[in-house]
């Protein structure tokens, strides 16, 4: 089992299950040493189901902080979010890049609650997404790329517009020293889909990550947890290696993500 996972959901995006305690307590047992909580960004308009309600981001910042406290000789634990580049949503997104200790960059839409990348049927929409990270990027805003082949959920073939995507991250990924991150979540949960070019696991996919070996992309491991009996169980993490196996893939050890946050929110503009 990893030791560190900056990828964990909260009961309040609606989605998740368990209390913040439970996640503590979970990943304690798991053997973990450091544990980020990066639940689904609020924006101002709800989104029941999909992430918290504004009115419940001081109680997520309370509760972190406690648990902080309460179990730090234990664990070390630190409060982040799960945000999308909605420049729509920048005096929101601005906020949260001052306050928490960390932010991922996870990409569910083009623009807020419209435009999901798990309906991707098109190479426009893809540029499009590989657009938003690069932006994203450039502005400081995230310290790793969760899921980066998320949009491959309902894409029907791996083409040449896939891959040039998967170029184009890597670039994004070695230019601004971006981690990017093996997905161990719902990718492969939900078991292996059929599509037009063969069965795989909607992400994360190897032709990605044959990309991102080749130019020694950066690479985290994040459990995407949503239940903490998730931490206590290695058969996802095992699915996504196993989709990996073998490429000489730059995986980060001992990284700091935190401090690596404080330095990139110098630049943060």
């Amino acid at each position: 089992m990893i030791k560190a996972n900056y990828h964990t959901h909260t009961a309040r995006c609606g989605h998740a299950i368990g209390t913040d305690e439970e996640y503590v307590q979970a990943a304690i047992q798991a053997g973990l040493t450091t544990l980020g909580f990066s639940d689904h960004a609020a924006y101002p308009t709800p989104c029941p189901g999909l992430r918290m309600n504004i009115e419940q981001i001081p109680d997520y910042y309370q509760s972190i902080r406690s648990l902080q406290d309460k179990y730090a000789s234990q664990i070390d634990i630190h409060l982040g979010m799960e945000v999308e580049y909605y420049p729509s949503q920048w005096d929101t997104i601005r906020e949260y890049r001052k306050t928490l200790d960390y932010i991922i960059l996870g990409q569910h839409n083009l623009t807020i609650d419209k435009d999901s990348v798990y309906e991707f049927d098109n190479k426009d929409q893809v540029g499009r997404y590989v657009t938003c990270l690069e932006e994203a990027c450039q502005h400081y805003m995230c310290d790793y790329i969760a899921h980066p082949d998320v949009f491959l959920w309902k894409y029907p073939r791996i083409d040449e517009s896939v891959l040039n995507a998967a170029e184009k991250i890597a670039d994004i990924s070695r230019y601004y020293d971006i981690p990017l991150e093996l997905n161990c979540g719902s990718g492969v949960r939900t078991g292996k889909k059929e599509y037009l070019d063969g069965e795989r696991y909607a992400y994360p996919t190897r032709e990605f990550f044959e990309i991102f070996a080749k130019k020694k992309c950066p690479i985290i491991i994040g459990l995407d947890i949503h239940n903490p009996q998730h931490f206590l169980t290695e058969e996802n993490l095992n699915r996504a290696l196993s989709v990996v196996e073998g490429l000489p893939l730059n995986f980060l050890t001992d990284y700091d993500l935190v401090s690596k946050a404080k330095e990139r929110k110098k630049l943060f503009w």
